[in-house]
C-alpha cells in the first residue's frame, strides 16, 4: 500500500490524491493494495511549493493545513496516510460517531497515547483491544514512530511517503522520519534544536490541531447557516 502511494506521489507530475482514507484502498485477487478514487486528485510539478484549491476531502483525515487555508501539497496525503496507520493501531474511525462534536476525532484522541508510547515504548492503550496483546512489538514501533511523524502539525516537519516506506518494509532508520526537522527551528513552544518527536512535541501537534478542526468546522457551519438564510 505504501509503494502504491508513493509511486504516485513522487513522480513528476505529482499526483495528490487529496481523498486518501481507507475506504479508498482496495485488495486486488493478489492481495496487493491499489489507491482508488482520483475524482479529487490534482497533479503538481516538482517546483510547485503548494497547490491552493478548495477544500474537499473527508473529514477526519483533512491536514490541518490543507483544512485552514486550502493550500495543498503532497505532505497532505501523508497526513491523512497517518491518520490511516492510526486506524490500522487503535481499530478505530477517524470520527467518533458517539460524539456530538465534528472536531473529537481519531488524531485527538491518539496524540496523549502516542506521546506516552513515544516515552515509555508501552503500546497496549494505544493498540487495536480485539488483538488482546498479540501483536511484535518491533512492528508496532514502527507504525507507532511513522504515524507521529506523518500526523506532525506543520508539512514541512513530516517525512516524505518514500521514507516512510522504507520505514515500515524494514529497509531504513527511524532517524529519516526526522530529516525534516534537523534544517527546520521548531515552534516557539518546543526545542530550537529539536530532532526528533517526543512527548511535548506531540502533545503540541495535537493541540494545535484541534484548534484547526475547530476553527474549519465553525467556517463550514457558517457558511451552510449563510446559504440557508440566503435561500429561504
Amino acid at each position: 500500500m505504501t509503494q502504491n502511494i508513493s509511486w504516485k506521489l513522487a513522480g513528476d507530475p505529482r499526483i495528490i490524491h487529496r481523498d486518501i482514507k481507507s475506504s479508498n484502498i482496495l485488495l486486488d485477487y493478489n492481495f496487493e493494495a491499489k489507491v482508488a478514487d482520483f475524482g479529487l486528485a490534482k497533479l503538481a510539478s516538482v517546483e510547485d511549493t503548494h497547490i491552493s484549491t478548495r477544500v474537499v476531502g473527508t473529514f477526519g483525515y483533512l491536514a490541518p493545513e490543507y483544512a485552514s487555508s486550502g493550500k495543498l501539497t503532497e505532505k497532505s496525503d501523508v497526513f491523512s496516510f497517518g491518520v490511516m496507520l492510526l486506524e490500522l493501531l487503535s481499530g478505530r474511525k477517524p470520527i467518533d460517531p458517539t460524539s456530538n462534536r465534528m472536531e473529537d476525532g481519531l488524531v485527538d484522541w491518539a496524540g496523549p497515547l502516542l506521546a506516552k508510547a513515544l516515552e515509555d515504548r508501552n503500546y497496549n492503550e494505544l493498540v487495536d483491544p480485539r488483538l488482546e496483546g498479540n501483536y511484535e512489538p518491533h512492528e508496532v514501533a514502527l507504525m507507532v514512530s511513522c504515524t507521529a511523524a506523518s500526523i506532525r502539525h506543520a508539512a514541512k516537519r513530516r517525512p516524505k511517503m518514500r521514507q516512510i516506506v522504507r520505514v515500515l518494509e524494514g529497509d531504513g532508520s527511524l532517524d529519516t522520519l526526522n530529516d525534516a526537522l534537523k534544517p527546520q527551528r521548531m515552534e516557539s513552544t518546543l526545542s530550537e534544536n529539536q530532532s526528533h518527536d517526543t512527548p511535548t512535541s506531540v502533545v503540541h501537534d495535537t493541540k494545535a490541531y484541534n484548534n484547526d478542526m475547530k476553527s474549519f468546522v465553525e467556517k463550514v457551519t457558517s457558511s451552510e447557516k449563510t446559504s440557508k438564510e440566503a435561500s429561504s
